[in-house]
């Protein structure tokens, strides 16, 4: 057996030395849980003899990159620092493995592709992030159970809570030190908060405590389990319902026009805000030539008229150039971290102040109009703790947030002046849209639902 000099911290020491089979870990961000986890594998390697020879355990995190990565990478520096790792011991494709020099190996898994896991059997399998896991009951349930039977395996789940879901579940059985029936209780769970790691400034979480949501760093920080979970925009159920008698224009003034364009696989969103902060219109497209977006732009503009708030990050650049180009006044926005802080917060108070309407889904909508898309990455939309202690928002891994991010471009103008239709005002507007009419385009008149008739000029 080998002699080990890792440090660890009390709260840590209390993990360890505790001998239950399955433990549930739930932590404050920083507090040390894959350093932890490292240790204690490095322990079982070296410290327990298997009759069957080679002892073999499995790292799952919910993805590849960037968790499972960052856990590969933090277990072969803890190994290696030892020299424990074999000649030749790494592989670094997934499934990443790392060979110790006694033979045992450990294997690091993505739970987003559990085939992987099926046949398997393990000494120890870690369960990283599981909060992060949507399919985290019939993961375990499944082929994690069946992986630990031949083995008489351990199991650690950790991880940051992510609202009340499975991982809530595991973390409360283990709180009893009795199952129902009286008999000794298998699972054993933990939580901790940053501030239990003395390595962490006090300070620092005292000034995050600040400048952080309530929810948000109670959450992250404290590791409390919270019925929003890692939801950024709440009160939409009451968003839902103020909005019932709300529903889509065919055309509309006085309008904020919020432009997402797609990237690679990406959809390209058009949203028309009206001023009063009520989605009135709505397009979502993707794969389609460059030409044929411009004209739908066009189109879309054509429509809603007000002012247009337009991503110019990567593709879109070439659009907004082009539109500019043609006389279409447009604000450019190239999101970085803190910008998008800035948009999302300012929709996410929209949303909970009651300002902000989003018609609901119509059953059997065209897909390029189904609002369904929208409310489905409202509620999923979420954020992820930096190490540098910023927050940076975005859809959950696998899904988009191009309706959002159409929204939060359209909300992050204040609504424009309502402008009477003086004579002047709809001659300017109508030789700018001579420029960008595709041949054989005219201006129709329409009759909106307030009985006020308009014309399909863009917006000023």
């Amino acid at each position: 057996m080998l002699d080990f000099n890792f440090e660890v911290h009390p709260t840590q020491m209390e993990v360890l030395k505790d001998h239950h089979r399955f433990k549930t870990l739930v932590c404050g961000r920083r507090w040390g849980k894959d350093h932890l986890i490292s240790i204690n594998l490095l322990i079982e390697c070296f410290s327990k003899i298997s009759p069957r020879g080679q002892k073999l355990y499995a790292w799952l995190n919910p993805v590849y990159n960037p968790q499972g990565k960052e856990s590969f990478r933090i277990f072969r520096q803890f190994a290696e620092s030892g020299k424990l790792i074999a000649k030749d011991g790494v592989i670094r494709t997934p499934p990443m493995e790392v060979t110790l020099i006694n033979g045992d190996r450990i294997t690091f898994f993505s739970a987003d592709q559990p085939d992987n896991l099926r046949s398997g059997q393990y000494d120890g399998i870690i369960i990283n992030e599981a909060g992060l896991i949507g399919a985290l009951a019939e993961l375990w349930e499944g082929p994690i159970a069946a992986m630990l039977i031949d083995r008489a395996g351990w199991a650690w789940l950790s991880g940051t809570p992510k609202g009340k879901n499975a991982f809530h579940k595991m973390y409360l059985r283990g709180l009893p030190r009795q199952t129902p029936e009286g008999a000794v209780n298998l699972w054993k769970s933990f939580r901790f908060s940053t501030y239990d790691n003395p390595y962490i400034p006090v300070e620092e979480l005292d000034r995050l405590k600040i400048e952080l949501p309530e929810d948000m760093f109670n959450q992250e920080f404290m590791a409390e389990f919270l019925d929003t979970g890692g939801m950024v925009f709440k009160g939409l159920s009451a968003m839902r319902q103020r909005s019932q008698g709300h529903k889509l224009k065919p055309q509309a003034a006085n309008c904020r026009i919020g432009i997402d364009i797609g990237r690679h696989s990406d959809w390209t969103v058009l949203l028309a805000l009206d001023e009063n902060n009520a989605v009135v219109g709505f397009e979502r497209f993707k794969d389609l030539p460059w030409h044929t977006m411009l004209m739908r732009i066009k189109n879309f503009l054509t429509r809603y008229r007000g002012k247009m708030i337009m991503d110019i990050a990567g593709p879109g650049e070439v659009l907004y150039e082009a539109l500019v180009g043609q006389g279409i006044p447009m604000t450019g926005v190239k999101f970085n971290n803190e910008r998008k802080a800035f948009m999302t917060q300012n929709l996410a108070s929209l949303i909970e102040s009651g300002a902000c309407h989003v018609p609901p889904p119509i059953i059997g909508a065209e897909a390029h109009v189904d609002l369904t898309f929208l409310w489905q990455e409202l509620e999923a939309f979420t954020y992820d703790i930096l190490p540098t202690g910023k927050v940076r928002y975005s859809a959950p891994m696998g899904m988009y947030d191009d309706c959002v991010t159409a929204l939060m471009l359209a909300a992050s103008e204040m609504p424009p002046m309502v402008v009477m239709d003086d004579g002047l005002w709809t001659r300017g507007l109508e030789a700018r849209l001579n420029d960008v009419r595709e041949p054989g385009e005219t201006t129709e008149a329409y009759d909106d639902d307030d009985g006020e008739t308009m014309t399909d000029d863009p917006l000023a």
